[in-house]
């Protein structure tokens, strides 16, 4: 920036005492902006701060350039100490007023110093203008940039929680900075990659990448029940537990109850909601076994033959083994119905009216409900 100035401006400026100015405006500022006394920036280092930027106005106003690093000194430094940027741009407001005074107390009563009054009136407040304005660029991308480290020490922080491998020093600093302890009610919930953000209502939420997927520690306040909208996401809870060393089970547990939602587009699905589907989930290989071995020969039939016989067993399941409300859901006569069960029994060599054969066939298609077609997988 260039400022116009003339020799009256350059001899109004020179007799400004920097040293003392900057004390003053120093006093002005801790006792105006409470932003300044939460932080304790050092008085000192205050006083330097204002000391810079006042040289670059009085500079700009003798020889009409203006220095912008104490500017962006000066905001990056109150970003470092924690000052809003409201204190940040209250400091340059209070400056300014007390630079003004200063000048003007230094100027003549004749219609010369009214004339040079004018002239620098207009050309400080236009360079405090673009000081304070680089000041709070400076102080945004400090700020910024202390977030994300922020953010992703805390990242790191619930990864070394939920890591069975961590050392437990790395656990402890873990806890320190999530400000976590034994004691505390914890969940643990994790979504798929791509689901969507979500805010969690009644807990403290810190959230990470992990295995492939969002997780989340989730703090519960005592006497309040989290609430948690799925707005999309498919999300898995971990039962309650009060030791984070129980952290790296409850991850665990999170992921079985996702597994457990199966195809399902969206919703919650808690640890244990469903034993049997629980016991699926969690022997993901056992259970592929468990369908190649019973479900070979259907497995060899078209897609949509293999479908039709799973989704008549299903059915005839939920509805209690009644033939007739069976064929009544799929628009079928209920001796249909028993034809497709009598070739699902030929199929798999299992009786559906033997208990041990039923139980078989019946986790077998849950497997396939949950994990998918071997072959798909």
């Amino acid at each position: 920036m260039s400022i116009n100035v003339d020799t009256r401006d350059t001899a109004l400026a020179s007799t400004l005492d920097v040293d003392r100015l900057s004390h003053a405006i120093a006093d002005d500022i801790l006792s105006g902006d409470h932003a300044y006394i939460e932080r304790s920036i050092p008085r000192q280092g205050l006083v330097d701060i204002v000391a810079d930027n006042l040289r670059s106005l009085l500079t700009a106003l003798s020889i009409g350039d203006l220095d912008l690093a104490p500017a962006r000194r000066a905001g990056r430094i109150k970003a470092e100490y924690g000052v809003e940027l409201s204190g940040v741009l209250h400091a340059y407001r209070l400056a300014g007023l007390r630079l003004w005074r200063a000048i003007e107390e230094s100027s003549g009563s004749d219609d010369s110093g009214k004339n040079t009054l004018f002239t620098l009136g207009s050309e400080l407040w236009s360079a405090l203008d673009e000081l304070s304005t680089v000041a709070a660029e400076a102080h945004r991308e400090v700020t910024v940039a202390r977030e994300r480290w922020a953010q992703q020490s805390r990242f790191a922080a619930v990864v070394d929680l939920l890591s069975p491998m961590v050392a437990s020093e790395r656990r402890e600093a873990a806890a320190r900075l999530l400000q976590v302890d034994d004691g505390m009610r914890f969940f643990v919930l994790v979504m798929d990659e791509h689901s969507p953000a979500l805010e969690i209502l009644g807990a403290r939420a810190h959230w990470a990448e992990f295995n492939g997927g969002r997780v989340c520690l989730l703090v519960q306040r005592e006497g309040d029940d989290f609430v948690v909208p799925s707005n999309g996401a498919r999300i898995g809870v971990s039962e309650e537990f009060r030791s984070l060393g129980h952290a790296v089970e409850a991850e665990r547990q999170a992921r079985i109850a996702l597994r457990c939602m199966g195809s399902a587009t969206e919703g919650i699905g808690h640890y244990g909601q469903s034993l049997t589907d629980m016991l699926i989930a969690s022997q993901p290989a056992e259970a592929e076994v468990l369908v190649r071995r019973t479900f070979a020969e259907v497995g060899a039939l078209s897609s949509d033959s293999r479908d039709l016989l799973l989704e008549t067993f299903e059915t005839w399941i939920e509805c209690g083994g009644s033939l007739s409300t069976a064929g009544e859901l799929l628009h079928c006569h209920r001796n249909t119905v028993n034809y497709r069960l009598r070739r699902l029994e030929t199929l798999t060599a299992r009786l559906t009216a033997d208990p041990v054969d039923l139980t078989v066939l019946t986790m077998a298609l849950r497997a396939i409900r949950l994990l998918g077609w071997p072959e798909n997988r």
